[in-house]
């Protein structure tokens, strides 16, 4: 799937009422039983199953589009800019490179650029965000109960 593709099909699942519709009826006629596999019709009459980990994820596509939300789907590549980076992290460029200099972010150059592995972006991302909650968490428990 090319990326413009991905942003074509974005746009038009969360405003093409034939999703919807279809993912209504998918949903009603799987109704409470749980769906197991998903097969994949090809032009040359084959049908692979498609595996358990991604029948999940395509369930819950369905679900969501049934629901009306809306959907996008995202291409992070595996290598980011400062700005890319930055993005994801939901902070500044200027903040990456402080967490780069830091050591709290891996990153190399290419040239005059940083650069930085997605994955270690992902990680720190999902860092930050436990260390939220868990923040937040020891807030409450040690806050006034409330009426």
């Amino acid at each position: 799937m090319t990326p413009s593709t991905t942003l074509a099909m974005t746009q038009g699942l969360a405003a093409d009422p034939t999703v919807r519709r279809d993912a209504v009826q998918v949903m009603e006629d799987t109704a409470d039983r749980v769906v197991e596999a998903v097969l994949l019709q090809l032009d040359d009459g084959t049908s692979p199953r498609v595996p358990a980990s991604l029948t999940g994820a395509l369930v819950a596509f369905m679900q969501a589009a049934a629901d009306g939300s809306e959907i996008s789907i995202r291409l992070i590549a595996s290598e980011l800019t400062t700005t890319g980076a930055a993005q994801l992290l939901g902070v500044s460029r200027p903040t990456v490179m402080k967490m780069v200099t830091r050591g709290d972010l891996a990153a190399h150059r290419v040239g005059t650029h940083t650069r930085l592995r997605r994955d270690d972006v992902l990680a720190l991302r999902d860092r930050r965000q436990a260390d939220r909650a868990a923040a937040a968490d020891e807030l409450l428990a040690a806050g006034e109960p409330f009426d």
